[in-house]
């Protein structure tokens, strides 16, 4: 009797046991389940910045136009390998140039043409806007006048800076008229086919600089108002229905750049990110050697900027001297272009009168 009562007791324990396994499994799998489910419709996170190298090798090139005076403007590259840059200059035939990986050449044709605005969306697809009212495109294999954007009671509509994607690009500029001394601000839109004008309010406002925000897909707009009172500042969102002023000051240049995924608004010593529609204060150099804009950069841990003896590199963590300037001459560097592992910068050194092309290559 014994034996049979240790035997159903043991049997019941073993039931027991194996309820017990059974429940503590089927609670992991719900559990494990509920984990998945939430792990596949959360966001991802963003994976972290790395501070930008420092270790280039630099070297210099000197375009020359001869007996010709130029300026240069704009850089746009698909690759380090395919460069242009354009600017101003006493005579047409020299305002286009381009690098091919080995050396800056000039096709020297000459064409109406006063470039202020460079963009491209791929080797057979770069735009050129000028002071001239035209738009001009390069296909590939030549530069071809796209068309004349006149408008009633202006002499001029000067293009001066595009962002944007395939068959969705933007310009930034403003409209002129010589007699009267007046300048309004123009926005333009090209769908695929043509340029059409956005109907914006009247602003006296020169528009200087566009990016396209990646997260709000907001256009950020810099410009200036060139008052008797000296130059105002002034920085613009436009959400495709409203132009909305999120910046004004007496004074300086304002310029908009990306960076990465990101978009910010430098100031004489101030640096601005633009997030919920309005611009935040990131980083004040005041009091340090950083005196002047973003030239250009990778992300917000890989930038360039303007330094009083030279080009600073940010990192991240701090500013370092990269490339120094002639201690003797008078330069002036304003526009960059980054990629993997090359920079190019335009310097003007107006001791000597000549346009220079930093290009920097990490080791």
């Amino acid at each position: 009797m014994k034996i049979v009562k240790s035997f159903f007791a043991a049997k019941h324990t073993l039931r027991f046991f194996i309820s017990s396994i059974t429940k503590f499994i089927s609670t992991i799998l719900t559990v494990f389940v509920f984990i998945s489910i939430n792990s596949c419709n959360s966001n991802p996170t963003e994976p972290e910045l790395q501070p930008g190298r420092r270790d280039y090798v630099w070297e210099v090139d000197t375009i020359n136009p001869g007996n010709e005076s130029l300026y240069l403007l704009r850089l746009w590259g698909s690759s380090q390998n395919n460069v242009w840059a354009v600017g101003a200059s006493s005579w047409s035939a020299t305002s286009i140039w381009h690098y091919n990986g080995f050396n800056w050449k000039c096709d020297s044709i000459p064409r109406k043409i006063n470039p202020a605005g460079l963009f491209g969306i791929s080797l057979q697809e770069v735009w050129l806007g000028n002071t001239n009212s035209t738009i001009w495109k390069y296909d590939g294999n030549s530069w071809l006048l796209f068309g004349e954007y006149k408008q009633e009671g202006f002499d001029a509509t000067i293009i001066q800076s595009f962002d944007g994607a395939v068959n969705n690009i933007f310009a930034a500029g403003f409209k002129d008229s010589y007699k009267r001394n007046e300048q309004k601000a123009i926005l333009m839109n090209y769908n695929g086919n043509n340029w059409r004008f956005i109907n914006i309010p009247e602003l006296s406002t020169q528009f200087e600089t566009i990016v396209i925000d990646n997260k709000s897909k907001d256009l950020v707009i810099s410009g200036t108002i060139y008052d008797p009172k000296g130059f105002i500042t002034k920085v613009y969102s436009w959400d495709g229905k409203q132009l909305k002023e999120i910046f004004s000051e007496l004074g300086g240049l304002a310029f908009v750049i990306k960076l990465g995924n990101e978009t910010f608004v430098s100031y004489a010593s101030r640096i601005y990110k633009y997030e919920n529609k309005n611009l935040h204060l990131w980083k004040d150099n005041k009091g340090n050697s950083v005196n002047g804009n973003i030239i250009c950069g990778r992300s917000r841990n890989d930038f360039f900027i303007n330094a009083s003896n030279g080009i600073a590199h940010f990192n991240g963590t701090d500013y370092e001297i990269i490339y120094k300037y002639e201690p003797t001459h008078r330069v002036q560097v304003l526009i960059g272009i980054t990629f993997e592992k090359d920079v190019f910068f335009v310097e003007h050194d107006f001791t000597l009168g000549r346009n220079l092309i930093i290009h920097g290559q990490l080791k």
